[in-house]
């Protein structure tokens, strides 16, 4: 937990250190601008909120909502105000470090790595009040007020003659952590004020410059949105910060999650072999791909099915080959319905395709290893992890009913990234319905992720 908290404490800092290149820390003298409009946005990895910069800054408070602790620690979800200058090397942040959940110790101050936690315990739903005042004579206080209960309490530092050109109302936030089946606010922020050394008030939108910063799952602006704020209301002073759902693609046949970008070399499931269906359609079939999109065909692909019941030849590899031709086989392993299976395929970045399936049930396993055309012109940008419909003999169940189940889904990229399905690359939702949009009433969909990114379901839909 005190690590975690401290790559908190630090990573507030790097995200203000990302803004000077941008322009927007700030000179070495109060500047006078007028107010303006936003910024440019920023776009980070694990941290979503605003950043006001370009004056020196005494005084910071807003009023932040106590969420419930839907999160896991290790994903964050933490909300911190900070003051702080990264140009002067080695000048300690003020930092209130605020987490979901509420609680003794959940509302805390720092100069650094140090958490001082404040005398309260917030409960979910109680409005806190917080600030951070520099006296300009080398000493800050903190100060935070549980306005639903009265309850105030107070910090102190000696820090020296240090100066504040930004302030962030961020939250910081794991990238892979599960996203909501719907968009869902995290924090809310009230009536934030600012202060400079000269005396000049302001909300987050000035006099000075402001940024929005994204959180995506690769802390660029083409990777998907993990979690961002709203837009500023009541004069600049009111926002909130929003977890973000999964882009979905609504499709005929397919229900589970794929990633594009990469380009990947390794895609791997494990998944729980169910019973044979009745109908046969409605088991569908659990398929695991690497392949490109985009641009004519035909097009590098690498897939193993499986289908339910399990039995002899109930797992099946495919590649493509010149000409549109493919290769296939079946592979020697032959699971009974409820044994765990893991399936992968690698790619070597040399030619070659590596099929593994191992029934960690039973403990056997087969690799094939076949040739992959085309691929060193066509990199490898997707992967996915589905179930597969036949969408012309599909029966809908009395019930909604569980299919399959995949755990420990896993993909790498090209340059040995290692991830979940959650990334950092982009990650669609499919979801099978039955038309293949999003009008269509839903055939079968996939589960959120959870487990970091590597787990979910697929269920077949009553409708």
């Amino acid at each position: 937990m005190r690590n975690y908290i401290t790559r908190a404490l630090y990573a507030a800092v790097a995200a203000g250190m990302a803004l000077t290149t941008l322009g927007l820390a700030g000179a070495t003298a109060p500047a006078t601008a007028a107010t303006r409009s936003l910024s440019p946005p920023v776009y980070d990895l694990n941290r979503a909120g605003y950043i006001s910069s370009g004056r020196w800054f005494r005084f910071v408070s807003t009023t932040l909502t106590i969420p419930a602790a839907t999160l896991s620690v290790s994903d964050g979800g933490n909300m911190l105000v900070v003051l702080q200058n990264p140009q002067l090397r080695g000048a300690p942040p003020a930092i209130i470090f605020v987490r979901p959940g509420g609680g003794s110790g959940s509302v805390s101050w720092s100069t650094g790595q140090t958490l001082q936690p404040f005398a309260m315990s917030p409960k979910v739903g109680d409005e806190v009040s917080v600030s951070i005042y520099n006296d300009q004579h080398g000493h800050l206080s903190f100060t935070a007020t549980d306005l639903t209960n009265g309850v105030t309490s107070t910090g102190r530092a000696k820090i020296g003659n240090i100066i504040y050109n930004q302030a962030l109302l961020i939250a910081n936030l794991d990238a892979r952590a599960p996203a909501p089946p719907a968009d869902s606010r995290l924090w809310k922020v009230d009536g934030t004020h600012l202060t400079t050394s000269t005396g000049t008030h302001g909300t987050l939108t000035g006099p000075w410059q402001t940024s929005q910063m994204i959180q995506t799952n690769t802390g660029t602006a083409t990777g998907a949105v993990v979690t961002s704020p709203s837009g500023l209301w009541n004069g600049g002073a009111n926002f909130g910060i929003w977890l973000r759902a999964l882009p979905v693609a609504y499709t005929q046949g397919f229900a589970g999650y794929a990633d594009s970008g990469g380009p990947f070399r390794f895609v791997g499931t494990t998944m729980t072999v169910p019973s044979a269906q009745t109908p046969a359609a409605n088991g569908g079939t659990a398929l695991v791909t690497l392949g490109h999109n985009g641009g004519p065909t035909p097009r590098p692909y690498a897939n193993i099915e499986v289908h339910p019941g399990g039995g002899a030849g109930s797992i099946i590899y495919t590649a493509n080959a010149p000409a549109g031709n493919f290769t296939t086989g079946t592979f020697t392993v032959s699971p009974n319905p409820g044994d765990q299976l893991r399936v992968s395929i690698f790619y070597d970045q040399h030619g070659h395709y590596s099929f593994a399936v191992t029934d960690t049930t039973t403990t056997d396993t087969q690799t094939v290893t076949t040739a992959a055309p085309d691929v060193t012109s066509k990199p490898l940008n997707s992967a996915s992890v589905v179930a597969m419909f036949d969408n012309s003999a599909v029966a809908p169940p009395p019930a909604d009913t569980q299919l399959w189940q995949f755990t420990a889904s896993n993909v790498t990229s090209y340059g040995g990234y290692h991830g979940s399905i959650l990334g950092p690359w982009a990650t669609s939702h499919e979801v099978y319905t039955a038309d293949g949009t999003h009008a269509g009433a839903v055939v079968a969909d996939a589960s959120a992720l959870s487990n970091g990114g590597q787990d979910f379901g697929v269920w077949e839909r009553h409708q």
